[in-house]
């Protein structure tokens, strides 16, 4: 066993025991995997000084001309890529040439409904004030003053002005952002419509619009919007971007990759940094096409620990703990650790920051506890969104799990046009050369707590014109716990078996994904999944 002894040359005053005893009660050190929603306390600048200058040389020059950039960053795994993006979050308000907003975004595990996950993203990070913003833009656009009211110009004075330059989708838009800042009859249906909230179909009437925030066309429309009006550059920080291909293959690839790019087409005021792992990276260049290509910037490559590095990491470590326990540091900067163990460190990590973390850990442990070494438990490294996205990508890895009992090969068919209306997701199922496919339609909500409202019956409108039309053979709909609606619950009768209805809240939501990111069918849902599989081929 690696023998580890805490070091021995400190100054008779250091009271060791009440420092290790400290240590036991809130022992540092206990994450070693970086995440979007976690933030990082400690940063070591070296590693990622190259990818931070191409980051704000490309933030730099989309605040001078507003033209979006594209920046691809790559690493191996473990080497920081997540972590960069809280390095990006800490200097968002200190950055010399200005201000900016840096929005993580998990990779999207499916080609589903791809801008609504952006959106989602940008919100949760920007909040309310971005639709204040944008209002403020558009009303400037017309000689208005920033910051205007209900009581200096009604809606429909503005509405005037403003509607002959945003025709068609972007009306609605238009509209709703309007009635938020100038209509208080309407402001807490538009701001409900903004965040993607579910509402119901005289909610929808009441604000004069004819959409909902889920097709991908409404969705650009209100992104373009958004980032145009926002104040500040919006950094947009795409974790993980080879997610698509590694679930879905080039195709998969190929759609996320034309979403992107009519993101940087369409929009102003925003960046893009994509990280990637470096092993992928040549194959998702290929998949790009030609304008795709043309629009990235260099790709930058995080460069690895030194075992200096390492060191900095673990006095900074101890520095920031003994802080918050409110106690003078040890002499030994390194205390409870020493420099063996940081030789070790480097040589079995190979200088990936994630895998000298972990070593660490279980010999951390090893030291206060006197205890065997026990090699780090797994840790979860991506951030559960529960978009329509993610929820959708776990229905469909679901039923590839209950067939691979039943011998079915399970795929999701990917569109060639992005832009193109997808009324429902399609899974096409192979057994013995039989073919059947079902359709599964996820509706936009913002809170999964709540009822699903009108975009639940929209959902099952979706599916049923696909089982309509012999597009699929039967459907899944996963929708609120609490939805309810005669409307919905008539459609849902009409369709009868041909529809599988799953309700979940956000804690069963989040369970289904994790459970099917493991390849285990979810406690509850099993059954069901193994008897849709089984009775197509009957």
């Amino acid at each position: 066993m690696f023998e580890i002894s805490p070091p021995s040359e400190l100054p008779d005053s250091f009271d060791k025991n009440m420092y290790m005893d400290i240590l036991r009660e809130n022992p540092p050190l206990t994450r070693y995997v970086s995440r979007g929603d976690m933030r990082d306390d400690i940063d070591v600048p070296d590693p990622h000084k190259y990818a931070d200058r191409a980051v704000f040389r490309a933030v730099r020059f989309t605040m001078k001309d507003g033209t979006p950039r594209f920046q691809p960053i790559l690493g191996a795994a473990g080497t920081g890529k997540t972590h960069l993006y809280w390095v990006l979050k800490e200097q968002e308000n200190y950055f010399a040439a200005g201000k900016f907003l840096a929005v993580y975004v998990p990779s999207p595990p499916s080609p589903v409904r791809i801008p609504l996950h952006l959106h989602a993203c940008l919100v949760d990070e920007a909040g309310e004030q971005i639709f204040e913003d944008t209002v403020d833009m558009l009303i400037q656009k017309f000689g208005g003053l920033k910051g205007v009211t209900h009581e200096i110009y009604d809606y429909t004075y503005a509405l005037e002005r403003l509607i002959i330059d945003y025709p068609g989708i972007s009306s609605d838009v238009v509209k709703v952002l309007l009635r938020y800042r100038l209509d208080p009859a309407t402001r807490d249906l538009a701001r409900r419509w903004l965040l993607g909230d579910a509402l119901g179909e005289w909610e929808i009437d009441r604000l004069g619009v004819r959409t909902i925030l889920e097709e991908d066309d409404v969705t650009m429309a209100t992104l373009k919007l958004l980032t145009e009006g926002s104040e500040v550059p919006i950094v947009l920080f795409v974790d993980e971007m080879e997610g698509p291909y590694n679930t879905y293959g080039e195709d998969g690839e190929r759609h996320f990759l034309e979403v992107i790019k009519r993101l940087y087409n369409e929009s102003k005021n925003v960046v893009i940094i994509a990280s990637c792992l470096l092993d992928v990276w040549d194959r998702i260049y290929k998949i790009a096409d030609g304008p795709m290509r043309s629009r990235m910037e260099p790709p930058v490559e995080l460069s690895l620990f030194t075992r200096d590095d390492i060191a900095i990491f673990l006095k900074e470590t101890m520095g920031r703990y003994w802080t918050q326990q409110n106690v003078d540091a040890p002499p030994d900067e390194l205390f409870p650790f020493d420099e063996s163990l940081i030789d070790a460190a480097f040589t079995e990590s190979k200088g990936v920051p994630r895998e000298a973390i972990k070593y660490l850990i279980p010999r951390l442990d090893s030291i206060l506890f006197d205890k065997p070494i026990v090699e780090a438990e797994p840790q979860l490294d991506y951030v559960i969104k529960l978009t329509s996205t993610v929820i959708t990508n776990s229905i469909v890895e679901a039923l590839a799990i209950a067939g691979a009992s039943l011998d079915v090969e399970v795929k999701l068919q990917i569109f060639d046009e992005p832009s193109k209306k997808q009324n429902s997701s399609v899974v096409q199922l192979t057994k013995n050369g039989v073919i059947r496919q079902i359709g599964i339609d996820v509706p936009n909500v913002k809170d999964w707590d709540r009822s699903g409202g009108v975009a639940a019956f929209y959902a099952g409108k979706r599916l049923k014109t696909a089982i309509d039309d012999g597009t699929v053979q039967t459907s899944i709909i996963v929708i609120p716990e609490s939805t309810k609606g005669a409307k919905f619950d008539a459609l849902a009768s009409e369709l009868g078996t041909k529809l599988l209805t799953l309700r979940m809240n956000t804690d069963t939501g989040v369970s289904f994904v994790q459970d099917t990111s493991s390849g285990v069918l979810p406690h509850g849902f099993a059954e069901s999944f193994r008897g849709l599989v089984d009775s197509l081929f009957e």
